[in-house]
C-alpha cells in the first residue's frame, strides 16, 4: 500500500530533520530508510544537504538545552525560531514537486491513523495486554469484548457534534475509569497490579516525551 511504502518517510521529514532523531528512527534497518528515500526520489546532494542540515540543527538545539542561563520559556522561544528556519532550508532543498508529495504523504498517514475501528483499537489493547501479562483464552476472550466495549461508546463519543469538548473527555475518562474497574473482575490480583505497573509506566513515559517535544519541537507539519 502506499500509505505503508511513504510510513518511513513521513517521520523522516517531520522528525528525522530535526533536534535530534527519535529512537524509533534510528533504529530502522538501512534497507527500509534507502526504499523510503527514494519515494521522494532525493539526489545525492539533497541527501548530503539534508544530512547536513540536520546535524546544524541538533547542534543548536543542543546547544540551547545545555544553556542553563536560558529558562525554559527562553529556551522554547529559541527552540520555536530554529523549527521556522529548518522548514525554511527544507523547502529550499526540496523541489516543488517533492513538497507536494511530502504533503500527499503526511495527509495520508493522518487520514489513515483517524480511519482506524473500535475493533481494531480493541484488538491492539487486547494483544498489548497479551504481551504485558499472560491471559487465558477465556481472559482473552472477556478483556477483548470489554475492550471492544469502551472503544466503541468513546468512539461514539468523539463523533457526537452535540457535545462540547470538554464533556467529551469527561465522558472518555468515565469510560476508562469503568473499563479499569471492570477488569479487576476479570484479572487476578497479581495480573491487576502487573497491568498497573505497566499503565504507570506508559503515562511516565509519555510525559517525558510531551515534554521533550515542547523542548524539541518537530517541522511544521
Amino acid at each position: 500500500m502506499k500509505i505503508a511504502k511513504y510510513a518511513f518517510i513521513a517521520c523522516l521529514l517531520t522528525t528525522g530533520f530535526t533536534a535530534t532523531a527519535q529512537e524509533e528512527t534510528t533504529q530502522v534497518s538501512k534497507e527500509k530508510k534507502e526504499k523510503a528515500i527514494e519515494s521522494l526520489e532525493l539526489s545525492e546532494d539533497q541527501r548530503a544537504e539534508i544530512e547536513a542540515l540536520r546535524e546544524e540543527t541538533r547542534a543548536k538545539l543542543s546547544a540551547i538545552k545545555a544553556d542553563e542561563a536560558m529558562d525554559t520559556e527562553a529556551k522554547r522561544a529559541e527552540m520555536k525560531a530554529i523549527k521556522k528556519e529548518n522548514k525554511a532550508a527544507m523547502n529550499e532543498i526540496l523541489t516543488e514537486e517533492q513538497r507536494t508529495e511530502l504533503a500527499e504523504i503526511k495527509s495520508e498517514k493522518k487520514a489513515a491513523r483517524k480511519e482506524i475501528t473500535p475493533g481494531e483499537v480493541a484488538r491492539k489493547q487486547t494483544d498489548k495486554m497479551k504481551e504485558v501479562i499472560e491471559l487465558t483464552e477465556e481472559q482473552e476472550e472477556k478483556v477483548y469484548l470489554l475492550n471492544l466495549k469502551v472503544a466503541n461508546k468513546i468512539d461514539a463519543i468523539k463523533k457526537d457534534e452535540n457535545m462540547t469538548s470538554e464533556k467529551k473527555r469527561e465522558f472518555i475518562k468515565g469510560n476508562k475509569e469503568d473499563q479499569r474497574r471492570s477488569l479487576e473482575h476479570i484479572l487476578s490480583t497479581e495480573q491487576m497490579e502487573t497491568w498497573k505497573a505497566h499503565l504507570a509506566s506508559k503515562k511516565k513515559k509519555k510525559k517525558a516525551k510531551a515534554e521533550m517535544k515542547k523542548m524539541e519541537p518537530a517541522i511544521q507539519e
